[in-house]
């Protein structure tokens, strides 16, 4: 399964959370193309946030292979893959680890030791692109849910990854109200 330009392939991955329970995937296959936006939707409980796990290696398959371009992804590789993929889960207050959301899109950049000055352009940028740079001195936990998320997004676009994975990332964005 997958093509010569699927970043990355799920090759008859099976997994389940603990040996009593059912399994969770079951011989799943298939290819997400390189540069394409790309959904995995179904009902809560179907395994999309388990796929979002195993691509981004927090969790391991009992049985099948993950590969991002050609490489497989395991316990020996982790560190490399996670400077090429990142994610955004589904309850960002599990993400914030910085006391102002600036610090906190910084946090991923100073883990992958890009320079300071470098941080003072990269930082303004992404939370300009989620429209939240006039906040960047705040507390994470004084945002609203929708803040939050879109503050999670941001720091993970400051990565420029060349996967962005988001695990139902928009569920708490507020919605956009016009008044007349």
């Amino acid at each position: 399964m997958g093509t010569q330009e699927d970043i990355i392939t799920f090759n008859h991955v099976t997994f389940k959370y603990n040996s009593d329970e059912p399994l969770a995937l079951n011989d799943v296959s298939f290819g997400i193309p390189k540069g394409q936006w790309t959904s995995i939707v179904g009902h809560n409980g179907s395994g999309k946030s388990t796929i979002a796990k195993l691509m981004v290696g927090i969790e391991k398959p009992i049985d099948g292979s993950i590969k991002f371009y050609d490489q497989i992804i395991n316990q020996q590789n982790l560190d490399n893959l996670r400077q090429h993929i990142g994610i955004v889960f589904q309850n960002p207050e599990n993400q914030f680890v910085g006391s102002t959301v600036e610090f906190d899109v910084a946090f991923g950049l100073e883990n992958n030791s890009v320079s300071y000055d470098d941080m003072q352009t990269i930082v303004p940028k992404a939370l300009e692109d989620v429209e939240m740079l006039d906040r960047a001195d705040y507390e994470p936990q004084a945002l609203s849910g929708g803040q939050k998320q879109r503050v999670a997004i941001a720091g993970v676009l400051a990565l420029d990854t060349d996967v962005i994975i988001l695990d139902e990332a928009t569920s708490m964005l507020d919605q956009l109200v016009e008044v007349n």
